[in-house]
């Protein structure tokens, strides 16, 4: 079973899963977890601005000494002035964020097509490291799939997302001790890439898991499999690292949470600020 449902991407870049057949939006999962972590975004972003700053002196102090271009954003930027230079060191965060984000994708779609079809396709050099984790995982813990990019919704709580997999641990003499618990039981799983694992990581496979139905893209809706834990792979280029995922009331109810703070954002300043009375100069 797969296929993620329709998608579409807000002007502020925020993804809504569209019901086919309703019209319904269900506010992607990952959206409303950003919603956290941009609150750690600005240093984050400023630190990569200046460890590239640093790695480019010269580039810089070539760029002090000539006129703005005055394309800067354009086609027809040089790539040299100090407007280009500032504009290349502000975006840095954004064009780490997208890259990690297209190597995550690929990983996915390469996962997806070995677990629906074995070995043999094609992936990206950048990419291949992570894969080579997956297989890795995959050859020492042996999991059965039971679902792959499965997209699901909750309409009490109005949220979507597409889970990576759901599977099942037959083996136990290839799991760890602290694993054995979990073999035989449906798990919500997720790969991720990134450098580190925090929370909201963990919620999002929580939401997963305690969503209503599965949506098919023609709209057809599926009762929801059941699940009774959750794993999350994290896949770096040198070492793999499984965690339980403790599908917890607590930590459902962090999530909604979470969601209800990122619809209060959404909603507009005039939902909780009037408009501007500015006093008078005398």
């Amino acid at each position: 079973m797969s296929g993620p449902a329709n998608s579409t991407t807000d002007n502020d870049g925020g993804r809504w899963y569209i019901h086919p057949v309703t019209g319904e939006r269900f506010r992607s999962v990952t959206t409303a977890l950003a919603d956290i972590a941009r609150f750690g975004l600005t240093d984050w972003a400023g630190r990569l601005a200046a460890e590239a700053a640093m790695e480019r002196l010269e580039w810089l102090n070539r760029a002090a000494l000539v006129d703005d271009c005055n394309s800067t954003k354009t086609e027809d930027a040089c790539g040299d002035c100090p407007a280009c230079v500032m504009s290349w060191l502000a975006n840095r965060h954004n064009d780490v964020r997208e890259a990690a984000g297209d190597r995550g994708r690929k990983l996915h779609e390469a996962a997806e097509h070995e677990t629906l079809f074995g070995e043999g396709g094609m992936v990206d050099d950048d990419v291949r490291p992570y894969l080579d984790g997956f297989r890795r995982w995959n050859a020492a813990w042996r999991p059965t799939f039971l679902a792959s990019e499965m997209t699901v919704i909750s309409r009490r709580w109005g949220y979507g997302g597409t889970l990576d997999g759901i599977v099942q641990l037959d083996d136990v003499t290839r799991l760890p001790r602290t694993f054995h618990h979990l073999v035989g039981l449906p798990l919500c799983a997720d790969w991720k890439t990134g450098k580190h694992v925090d929370i909201p990581k963990g919620w999002q496979v929580v939401a997963y898991a305690n969503a209503d139905a599965v949506l098919m893209p023609d709209g057809t809706e599926l009762p929801m499999p059941e699940i009774k834990g959750g794993l999350l792979l994290h896949i770096r280029p040198a070492k793999v690292q499984v965690r339980e995922v403790y599908l917890t009331e607590p930590a459902f109810a962090n999530f909604r949470h979470l969601l209800r703070v990122a619809e209060g954002l959404d909603a507009g300043l005039n939902t909780v600020l009037s408009r501007p009375h500015t006093l008078k100069e005398h």
